[in-house]
């Protein structure tokens, strides 16, 4: 039993009986089988039960008023907290039903005996050992809780430091050079966000890009998208510094197959779909991979949008995957656009194929400005996305 209540002959049951006859003989009968008993008031049953639990009632049913639906809800209310005994006057025994109905533990007869005394209190043991593991499981309960909460409080906290890390790495937006720009918006689906952007001009010559989704979710997803800033990062500072026009000239090339490698030396067990690109801004050339990326590059001239060509792995699956270098070039005034693949989420559409069309349709006239790309695509409207939704637009001649 639970806290040793059924073995406890010192616990005491309060007896709120006013007629002084019924009285006695109920003591009568607990005090035989070796139960202490107390003398109450009813209305003092609150005040003498400090443990409602370990001190049982014996309520006299005389002084139970049921007529009001306020007064059963208050009696009701009482049987919740207080582990209540009817003592049944001849007048009120067809009501027994109903005092278990409303939550009492027994009821006593009026010529109650000692056998049935007995038996009740194996009732109240029982309710006792019952009430009291709920109590526990109750207060168990709540605590997990506050643990919890507290976690989630912690867990928010250094998601939102993590946002905060992302957002510093990612590039400055909008990013002007020449006849270009270059921006960019990631709305995630968390706090942080498995999509990454990376751009910049090296050497006065090259712009240079990444569009990246990385599989998965949360703060493990923006751990890789943290990796593939550096690993990139890297490589463009080494060609900056040793002024290697020669591989910036052939860049993407080798670069995705860098990153599959790294990706699988991890074992982080994560993959993701990508697009790096090149443009050489003296030949506006622009040479690109593509990684399993949809929707693909969306190059758009004069009112016209298409799907760029290619195609290739996702990135960090296959050990011996490579990726081919596809080139176009822009023209005077044109547009380019990445989108993830959050975005097929906002379209009404069913099928894929129905929106990479609608995509088409709706950026032909809305190429040259991000913020007028994300309202047509009501972008700017979501408030939970099912899904990290990015852009990256690259302008010339705008």
């Amino acid at each position: 039993m639970i806290d040793g209540y059924a073995m406890n002959k010192h616990v005491q049951v309060l007896l709120a009986i006013e007629d002084e006859a019924r009285l006695a003989f109920i003591r009568n009968r607990f005090e035989s089988i070796g139960r202490h008993t107390e003398s109450v008031q009813p209305n003092q049953i609150g005040e003498k039960c400090l443990d409602p639990v370990a001190h049982p009632v014996i309520l006299a049913s005389e002084n139970v008023t049921l007529q009001s639906e306020q007064e059963i809800q208050q009696f009701k209310q009482l049987c919740e907290v207080h582990l209540i005994v009817i003592a049944l006057c001849d007048d009120d025994v067809d009501l027994s039903v109903d005092f278990f109905r409303l939550g009492v533990v027994d009821v006593l007869m009026p010529d109650v005996s000692v056998a049935c005394a007995q038996q009740t209190v194996s009732r109240i043991d029982e309710f006792a050992q019952a009430r009291r593991q709920r109590l526990n499981d109750r207060a168990q309960l709540e605590k997990t809780n506050d643990e919890l909460q507290k976690s989630l409080r912690v867990l928010k906290q250094d998601q939102i430091a993590g946002l905060e890390v992302q957002k510093s790495l990612m590039p400055e937006s909008p990013l002007r050079f020449g006849d270009y720009q270059i921006s960019h918006s990631v709305v995630p689906s968390l706090y942080l966000s498995g999509d990454f952007v990376g751009y910049n001009v090296v050497l006065g010559r090259y712009l240079l890009f990444y569009f990246a989704d990385v599989s998965g979710h949360g703060a493990s997803s923006a751990f890789v998208t943290v990796l593939l800033r550096f690993m990139i990062g890297r490589l463009i500072r080494r060609h900056q510094l040793e002024e290697d026009y020669t591989a910036l000239a052939l860049a993407p090339q080798g670069l995705v197959e860098h990153i599959n490698t790294q990706m699988l030396a991890t074992g982080l067990g994560k993959h993701m779909t990508l697009v790096a690109g090149s443009v050489d801004m003296s030949t506006h050339r622009m040479r690109y991979v593509l990684g399993a990326q949809l929707p693909q590059p969306i190059l758009v001239v004069d009112g016209v949008a298409r799907y760029l060509q290619g195609a290739g792995k996702p990135v960090g699956i296959f050990a011996d995957a490579s990726w081919k270098v596809e080139e176009v070039v822009l023209p005077e005034r044109s547009a380019l656009i990445l989108l993830s693949d959050g975005v097929f989420d906002l379209m009404p559409q069913r099928q894929i194929a129905e929106k990479e069309a609608a995509i088409l349709e709706c950026l032909a006239e809305h190429s040259g400005d991000l913020d007028d790309l994300k309202r047509v695509l009501s972008i700017d409207t979501v408030t939970e996305p099912q899904d990290d939704i990015s852009v990256l637009l690259m302008t010339r001649g705008f």
